[in-house]
């Protein structure tokens, strides 16, 4: 039986120095290579051109006092109840009642 442990013991010393590479060969830093001119792809493509503009240029907005687009905003709202000038106080947007 001790036979064959030291048997066993050698074989494996043994196989263990085989497999064993030396340290002498440096590993190589990269694998990258120089890329030749003729395969670096030329940028040649032409420039964009710009696209005219055919639409017509926007009508300028109409000339609003700021009296009549404060009553416009107030009608669009619904807030155009107005009292009158005279010290009625009925507002303007509703009935009188017959006199």
């Amino acid at each position: 039986m001790r036979i064959t442990a030291i048997l066993t013991l050698a074989a494996a010393l043994a196989l263990s120095a085989c497999g064993s590479r030396p340290d002498d060969a440096e590993p190589a830093a990269n694998n990258m290579i120089e890329v030749p001119e003729e395969m670096i792809p030329a940028n040649d493509t032409p420039p964009e051109v710009e696209v005219p503009n055919n639409s017509a240029p926007a009508a300028p907005p109409p000339a609003v006092s700021e009296e009549q687009q404060t009553l416009d905003d107030a009608d669009a709202t619904g807030l155009t109840a107005r009292l009158p000038e005279d010290d009625s106080a009925m507002p303007t947007n509703q009935a009188r009642p017959a006199d």
